[in-house]
């Protein structure tokens, strides 16, 4: 039987290590594409209030993660990587969170289903449009990218997800779900990243089902689909890990 304390031993953490953590929560949800700019050193200082040292040493753990360059000097700055999910390495570390990558789905499917159902029953027609604005830009990414495979419209495409997502939570009205949402995506972007390469043509349907069932504010049926949207994203992943 597992014994729960309500105490745990504290342990402090380095401000560069929580800068860290902010720029790589903002990479993995897709706010910085491969191929864009930071902010500055000094900007970044000024805007997570510590010092350019700070910003230094954050930039070189994401550097020695392979997910930013960074160049000093004139013309310098730091230039948002694309993620190398064909490495070794990557597979290894996948592969040796299996258990949490399936812990993820759990709470996936459980918040992300309480989420939407709430959000058939809360959204704005303000918040429908942003959301039918964003589902059009994604299925214009998948058309280009038919005809144009590019990873770049990949990673676009799991971006407009992201916030798709994240969209919809935020129309349940309930600030801790949006958290756990969030979290959760953003501990599965290597791991999708990974496994969804090219975008097929049926990528958006579940979106738009989904959406629908928001607009006409029927809680279960949204909840039902966003459950069989997940899975489907689970079952992919399971046997990519299987084959790998």
């Amino acid at each position: 039987m597992t014994e729960h304390r309500p105490l745990a031993p504290v342990r402090q953490v380095a401000a560069h290590e929580l800068v860290v953590d902010q720029l790589r929560r903002s990479l993995n949800q897709g706010q910085f594409r491969p191929g864009d700019r930071l902010p500055s050193e000094r900007e970044l200082a000024e805007m997570l209030q510590v010092s350019r040292t700070t910003v230094r040493s954050a930039a070189a753990v994401l550097e020695s993660e392979g997910r930013l360059s960074v160049r000093r000097g004139r013309g310098g700055g730091f230039t948002v990587l694309e993620p190398d999910h064909d490495s070794p390495a990557t597979r290894r570390e996948i592969r040796a969170n299996r258990r949490a990558i399936r812990d993820l789905f759990d709470l996936r499917l459980v918040v992300e289903t309480g989420a939407v159902a709430l959000a058939a029953l809360r959204r704005t027609d303000e918040e429908l449009i942003a959301l039918e604005h964003r589902l059009g830009r994604m299925q214009q990414v998948i058309r280009e990218e038919r005809r144009r495979p590019s990873t770049s419209l990949v990673r676009e495409f799991q971006a407009l997800d992201n916030g798709f997502h994240l969209a919809l939570a935020s129309c349940s009205r309930n600030e801790h779900l949006v958290e756990q949402v969030a979290a959760a995506r953003q501990a599965m972007w290597t791991p999708v990243g990974s496994v969804f390469r090219h975008l097929e043509s049926n990528a958006n349907d579940l979106h738009a089902d989904i959406l629908d069932a928001v607009r006409a504010g029927e809680s279960d049926a949204a909840a039902a689909l966003m459950s069989e949207h997940i899975t489907a994203t689970r079952t992919t992943l399971e046997s990519w890990l299987d084959r790998t």
